[in-house]
């Protein structure tokens, strides 16, 4: 029974580094609450992860997580031999397109960017390497998750009503089904202003040899533009799909 408690502090601090790296910057208190702990055990945790330069204390008091976290991103990519060519691909869809092209991959119920290429207004864009969305939220998300496994998709819909992000989110279980059943027959995802108010984007899933959506190419922007040029867009997304599963 003795590995219980380490095994409940290391899950305790996967949780808290999760919070921060979705919602930046959080004091002791909002850190607490959110991942369930009692403020205490949020000042232990702080003062291991910062002993290891995975977190920082900033001076106004609240928790950040620190720039080790880049070299550890890239250290992570470097091992991700099947996206060697992903650069060159972004950078070729960013500049045919204008927009931010971002490569994602599935991680539990969530897209995590591993790659981008940066377009036009990349500021008010939430998605970028080491950042996450929720399988409900967002073209990358809603494209990995039209295609999972029916028993995953079922189990990832009984967590419903999930949080909206914008008015436009989808949050029931029906509309997610309806959303997925759409995605799959058109073979990408829309994502309409459901994350930021004013953006939009499109996704297209990548499939192993297996037919296994392993990952899902997206362009992110003004969300007048992506809906006006879409199919000239996902022909552009389809075209590097194909050359990074051939890679």
């Amino acid at each position: 029974m003795a590995p219980a408690k380490p095994m409940r502090v290391l899950a305790n601090a996967k949780d808290l580094i999760e919070v921060l790296a979705e919602r930046g910057p959080l004091g002791p208190a909002e850190i607490a609450e959110t991942i369930g702990v009692p403020r205490p055990s949020v000042y232990r945790l702080v003062a291991g992860l910062d002993a290891i330069s995975l977190t920082e204390t900033l001076p106004d008091g609240r928790i950040g997580i620190s720039r080790r976290w880049l070299a550890l991103a890239d250290a992570s990519r470097r091992g991700m031999r099947e996206w060697a060519d992903a650069d060159e691909v972004l950078s070729e869809i960013s500049d045919r397109t204008g927009q931010t092209a971002f490569l994602s991959v599935p991680r539990g119920d969530h897209a995590v960017c591993i790659a981008w290429a940066q377009g036009r207004g990349i500021d008010v864009l939430v998605l970028r390497p080491g950042r996450a969305l929720p399988f409900h939220a967002g073209a990358a998300g809603r494209a990995l998750f039209a295609h999972a496994p029916a028993d995953e998709l079922e189990a990832f819909l009984a967590q419903a009503p999930f949080p909206a992000l914008t008015p436009s989110t989808l949050t029931d279980a029906d509309a997610l089904r309806a959303d997925a059943i759409a995605t799959r027959e058109r073979g990408y995802s829309i994502s309409d202003e459901d994350v930021t108010v004013g953006i939009g984007a499109l996704g297209v899933p990548l499939f192993d040899a297996e037919g296994t959506a392993v990952a899902c190419l997206s362009i992110g922007g003004l969300a007048g533009e992506i809906s006006t040029r879409a199919p000239e867009f996902v022909d552009i997304l389809r075209g590097g799909a194909a050359q990074l599963e051939r890679a």
